[in-house]
């Protein structure tokens, strides 16, 4: 009687045999089940399709503005009229400028009053705040060491840092 049912009707005999099998480890699956499996994979699927696309997209976004100049010069003061300064790493400030030669922010230089490592530190700020070109009146070998780890070009200039910047972006 078992072998000519097959296995479906094993497990009906079993089914009969021992109750507790109905609804349980042995259930055969519905088609519904089935088919809300497969759409759940598709789903995914699809799900991870999109994510790997949108990264695709941020990455390309984010290199093609890692490929903007934004400049930092040291300077003696907040204005974009200020003179640049001859220290880089004891600067009292930085103004950054975009690539059009705007100024977008000033900001007092946080390790100024640092005692050692400044190069280190300048150099990682600029890096956090996409600095890709730095103007100093005077860059030692120390933070030209730093600033090249960051792959941060740097020039030493000296007088208003407005004019330097409208200068340099004039001849790039």
């Amino acid at each position: 009687m078992l072998i000519s049912k097959g296995s479906f009707g094993i497990f009906h005999f079993l089914a009969k045999k021992f109750p507790f099998i109905k609804g349980g480890f042995f259930k055969q699956p519905h088609r519904s089940n089935i088919m809300e499996e497969l759409m759940t994979t598709r789903s995914t699927q699809t799900k991870t399709i999109i994510s790997f696309v949108l990264f695709l997209l941020f990455a390309l976004a984010t290199g093609a503005s890692a490929d903007a100049l934004k400049i930092a010069v040291a300077s003696t003061g907040q204005e974009k009229d200020a003179l640049i300064s001859q220290e880089t790493g004891r600067a009292p400030f930085f103004l950054f400028f975009d690539d059009k030669g705007d100024l977008l922010e000033a900001v007092e230089n946080p390790a100024k009053d640092q005692y050692g490592g400044i190069s280190r530190s300048i150099s990682l700020f600029l890096a956090d705040k996409g600095v890709t070109l730095i103007i100093s009146g005077d860059i030692g070998s120390k933070m030209q060491q730093a600033l090249r780890d960051y792959k941060i070009e740097y020039t030493e200039k000296t007088g208003v840092a407005y004019d330097v910047v409208q200068t340099i972006i004039q001849n790039r």
